[in-house]
Formats: C-alpha cells, structure tokens, sequence
C-alpha cells in the first residue's frame, strides 16, 4: 500500500504542482505540427510524387507556440498549392530550415532562431526569405525591432525612434563591399600603381533600406545585430537572399 501511495502522490504532485494549483502539461507543438522528435528539433517530412516537404523546428527556444504557428500557416499555404491541379515540369518543394543564435552581453543575455525559407512552387527562381524570432532572457519576453521602447509587451530592440539614421548606412557600405569590393590596383613594372575606376553603386532599393519593416528579421549577438534580409527587398533578386552584421560598437548605445 505504501509504494501506491507514494505513486499517488507522485501524480498528484505533477498535476497541480507545490502551491496547489492545477498545472497544464506544456503543450506538444511537435505532435500538433504531425513532426517527429529527434534529439533536440522536431523534423517534419512529407513526399509526394508533386511535393516535398523538409522542415526543421528547434525544440530549446522558450516560446514555441508563434514558432509553431509560423510553420503550420507556412506548410498548410504550400500544401494548398503543392496538392492543386496546376501544371508543373518539377515537384514543388517547401525548405524551412533554423539556425540558432544567443547573445550574453550584461544586463540581460538573448536567444534566438532564424529560419531560412525556400520555397519551389514552378516559379522560374525559387525565392529565399528569413523568419526570425527573438527572445529575451532577463524579461522573458519577445523582442521587436518595430515596437516603441515604452512598450510592454513585447521587449523592444531600441531604445532610440530612429535608428536607421545609423544603421541603414552601415547595412548599405557593408553589402557594397560584400559584392562589389573595391578592385586591387595591379602594379606596373616600376613599382607603381596604375590608377583603377571604383565598382558602381549597387542599385539598392532606398526607400526598403530606410524602411522598418525591412529589419524586422534580427538576430542579436554577441558582436553586434544580424540583420536578415529576403531575396529581391534591398537589392535585385539576382543578388540572392542577404545578411549583415552591424557591429555592436556602432549601436550599442541604441539597443535597449
């Protein structure tokens, strides 16, 4: 009867926790999302002879559920389009793939994941786009890079109105060496260097540099921000998906 009793005890104690109350068992996000867990991501796989499906979620970020519902909307949407009629010379395939990021920088340390997204659906070039999510440690809240710094909920990235004044231009030069660095000027037989023409401009998109909504994919880091950018926002869609790193030097001043 004892080792029954203990048992029960046991249950109870994992039902309504040390002060009494009834505690919800946390939710199964993975099972809902129909993923198989491996170690510490759940994998979501579907193939068909018209689509393929490969998904990948991280279990150890501290707020599944917008994770969750991001990846549902975004495989559901595809599956209506992947399972239509429509003509196609290749099966259409759907990628979302995480990479992890944390920061440890006093007062407060971050932890991150960004999604990579690929999408095939008979388009001539399959568009590459990001999916960010943030979270603050100290505060145990999401971070936005759009909300306004007195705002509750979620924890805001700035604490400043205007930040782009800043970064925008360093997002700007750091592209521009990135594709077109500047050229080695070759040397002539007597030492000296012949005079070379400077790369063009590379044709940005101003008015998505210095719009908000551009920089709403981040991750923040130890060295400084990563901002991701989708394929064809800040430059031409030839110039492919983008990412820069603006050094914490430049705007520590400015994150909240």
């Amino acid at each position: 009867m004892r080792s029954v009793s203990v048992a029960v005890l046991v249950t109870v104690a994992a039902m309504f926790g040390p002060s009494g109350l009834a505690v919800a068992a946390p939710k199964d996000y993975c099972a809902e999302l129909k993923g198989s867990e491996t170690g510490s991501a759940c994998e979501i796989q579907l193939s068909e002879p018209g689509y393929s499906v490969d998904i990948s979620m991280p279990l150890r970020y501290p707020d599944q559920k917008p994770i969750a519902e991001f990846i549902s909307r975004t495989r559901d949407a595809f599956l209506d389009s992947a399972k239509s009629d429509a003509p196609r010379t290749t099966p259409y395939e759907l990628s979302i793939k995480p990479t992890e990021y944390t920061s440890s920088i006093p007062p407060r340390g971050t932890q991150a994941v960004v999604f990579t997204v690929s999408q095939n659906v008979g388009g001539t070039q399959p568009p590459t786009t990001y999916k960010a999510f943030n979270w603050d440690q100290a505060y145990r809240k999401p971070i936005s890079s759009t909300v306004a710094p007195d705002s509750s909920d979620p924890a805001p990235l700035w604490r400043v109105d205007d930040p782009l004044t800043i970064v925008a231009p360093i997002v700007q030069a750091e592209l521009q060496q990135q594709l077109a660095p500047e050229p080695v000027a070759p040397s002539t037989q007597s030492g000296q260097s012949t005079t070379t023409t400077p790369p063009a401009p590379l044709p940005f998109a101003h008015d998505a540099l210095y719009d908000p909504a551009t920089y709403q994919n981040f991750a923040v880091v130890n060295d400084g921000v990563i901002f991701f950018f989708d394929q064809g926002v800040v430059l031409p869609a030839s110039a492919g998906a983008l990412h820069v790193l603006v050094p914490r030097s430049a705007i520590d001043s400015m994150i909240a």
